[in-house]
């Protein structure tokens, strides 16, 4: 009987724990599987616009009104047309319909193309049995607030207008401006000879009569629309009097982004174009940028795009048609354009358009600097390019001409970094270096092997190869053995000499009352800047009468090309308009290398 008793109590604890199991596996699950749950893993599919989750995550019963394809297609056009993004989820309430559904009641606020944009919406969530999870009974309006099975959704966009580009006292590097545009009237077009006339101004356009056919089949033109089918840098007399002899031919005005200085500054500034697949995947995090967007390509435009770009505005329609086939449409969300932030640069464009007038028929590079705040004055590269070519279209022809030019114009040399030949003796022998392994310490102190802290993206200066300084100290002087500094770089090295030691930290954006910061402090005494200072002072006044400071040399670059390359300064710093400029040219050896350089930098002094 007591063996009884206790198979009984063994029986009943059994029973106790399983179904003590079986409760806690039950509110386990219920506590996972609940509406909330199911909505939030769908809103979260849609932030990662994952459609096929998305699918997987409605009921049968939507399964059946829609196909897996007709679905991914209309939320894929609908939130990657209006390009949603930063989706927030608040889940107001919930309602129970019976044992298996559920009315949620939420807010949905997402960030597109025409701002910010609030869904306040409600869904019924149903599970097919006891254990199924909670699926989404899906209709379009859970895309769009209101948006019915028949609507269609338009987005238009705005661009916005791009700030302007300005040197330090105002005027426009780059900005609004406007250009000949040359195009037809088809009204005007003599049929009898329009084969000939279209060749005609192809010609001298230097475009081809199929982009002339196409501009003029487009779906919008009629008999009296202007189609412009070219814009120009400029027109002169001639040119437009020989299009003007073409029948149907008019000549206006676009409004374009206009470079006034051109060459002369066109590494510094770059230009604007498309954006690239490349270049939109690489900012995709990074804010407004769409596949229409246009960007910096180069040069301050990229620097300071996002400043500059501003915000596109964007309007998001809803229209749609009843059974009783009237017509309706309402705008859901709308924005206007913000303009870009004008930037005000440091840039001296009298000292920009002089270095490179001086510099022009060389392959050359040029920095200058305000040696005692590290405002950066003038950036120059030579040969260079026409940047508002770019910007107002450019032939296969003219872009092949570019590209193949042995002179290599488009290559941004005040980037690149030389091999500073006998320029870095003062401050490395000259500042009492004995050993070799003092002077890879020297070199480092003076900011070898990193990057300059500046906007631009300078090739980094290396101290060799190796990243070492072997035995041979005088070799190693002659700054030939693989090492490599940019002209920016060696323009701040000279800082040093006028700023007791110190190496000036550079800026490029304007600041009206500049803080002063240095970048490397004590890479020599103070002593030894004002002595070394003195030993490169010259005889030979400037142009202005002011005493200058000189260093120049040579060095044969990895590429085995003879360079010169020089350092001139006011040394007379203490008076206003500090100046420092440091300069490379290339292959200047029959025109008097290092000498012949020197000259056209002291002529902007």
């Amino acid at each position: 009987m007591k063996a009884d008793g206790k198979k009984m109590k063994i029986a009943v604890g059994a029973v106790a724990l399983t179904m003590l199991i079986t409760a806690l596996a039950l509110a386990a699950y219920r506590s996972v599987n609940t509406p909330e749950r199911s909505l939030e893993r769908y809103f979260d599919a849609v932030s990662g616009r994952d459609y096929d989750k998305m699918y997987l995550l409605i009921s049968d019963d939507s399964k059946k009104t829609i196909s897996r394809e007709d679905f991914i297609t209309r939320n894929k056009n609908i939130y990657e047309g209006i390009e949603a993004r930063d989706l927030k989820l608040e889940i107001m309430s919930v309602e129970k319909i019976d044992s298996n559904q559920r009315q949620a009641y939420y807010n949905l606020r997402m960030e597109t193309v025409a701002g910010a944009l609030g869904n306040p919406g409600n869904v019924r969530l149903r599970k097919d049995s006891f254990f199924g999870e909670y699926r989404l009974v899906w209709n379009s309006a859970v895309i769009l607030p209101g948006l019915s099975e028949t609507a269609k959704v338009s987005v238009t966009t705005t661009a916005a207008d791009r700030g302007s580009i300005l040197d330090k006292d105002g005027n426009m590097l780059a900005g609004p401006g406007a250009a000949p545009s040359v195009g037809f009237v088809p009204g005007k077009i003599n049929a009898d000879t329009r084969a000939a006339d279209l060749a005609a101004a192809a010609g001298l356009l230097g475009i081809t009569t199929e982009e002339i056919e196409d501009a003029l089949s487009a779906s919008w033109v009629t008999a009296e629309t202007y189609v412009p089918v070219k814009t120009l840098p400029e027109i002169d007399a001639g040119l437009e009097a020989a299009l003007l002899q073409i029948p149907g031919v008019m000549i206006g005005e676009a409004e374009v982004r206009s470079y006034p200085y051109g060459e002369k500054a066109a590494h510094l500034t770059g230009y604007i174009g498309a954006i690239t697949a490349e270049e939109l995947e690489a900012l995709k995090n990074e804010g407004d940028y769409r596949e229409t967007s246009i960007v910096g390509k180069g040069g301050l435009e990229k620097v300071f795009d996002r400043q500059l770009r501003g915000k596109d505005g964007g309007t998001i329609t809803v229209s749609d048609t009843s059974s009783d086939g009237i017509k309706t449409s309402r705008v859901l969300c709308e924005s206007s354009p913000v303009r870009g932030f004008d930037v005000q640069t440091t840039i001296d464009t009298g000292l920009q358009t002089a270095l490179y007038d001086q510099l022009a028929g060389d392959k050359s590079a040029a920095a200058a600097v305000n040696p005692k705040t590290g405002a950066v004055l003038a950036l120059v590269s030579t040969p260079s390019y026409n940047p508002n070519t770019f910007i107002l279209g450019m032939s296969d022809a003219e872009r092949d001409s570019l590209n193949r030019n042995p002179d290599n114009p488009l290559l941004n040399r005040f980037e690149k970094a030389y091999a500073p030949g006998e320029l870095i003796q003062p401050v490395t022998l000259g500042a009492g270096v004995k050993t070799s392994e003092a002077y890879a310490e020297q070199l480092k102190k003076l900011g070898f092997g990193e990057s300059l802290p500046f906007d631009f993206s300078m090739e980094a200066s290396k101290i060799s190869e190796s990243g070492t300084v072997d035995s041979d100290l005088a070799a190693a002087g002659s700054g030939t053995t693989g090492m490599a500094a940019s002209p920016l770089h060696l323009a701040l090295i000279y800082s040093a000499l006028v700023n007791g030691g110190n190496m000036v930290e550079p800026y490029i954006k304007y600041d009206a009352n500049p803080m002063v910061k240095y970048w490397k402090k004590d890479v020599i005494s103070q002593e030894k800047a004002a002595e070394i200072s003195e030993s490169l002072l010259q005889e030979a006044k400037s142009p202005k009468g002011r005493a200058l400071a000189v260093k120049t040399g040579t060095a044969v670059q990895k590429n085995s090309v003879d360079t010169a390359l020089c350092v001139l300064f006011y040394a007379d710093q203490t008076e206003e308009s500090p100046l420092l400029v440091a300069a490379v040219a290339e292959g200047t050896g029959e025109r008097g290398g290092a000498g012949y350089l020197e000259e056209k930098i002291r002529a902007v002094f």
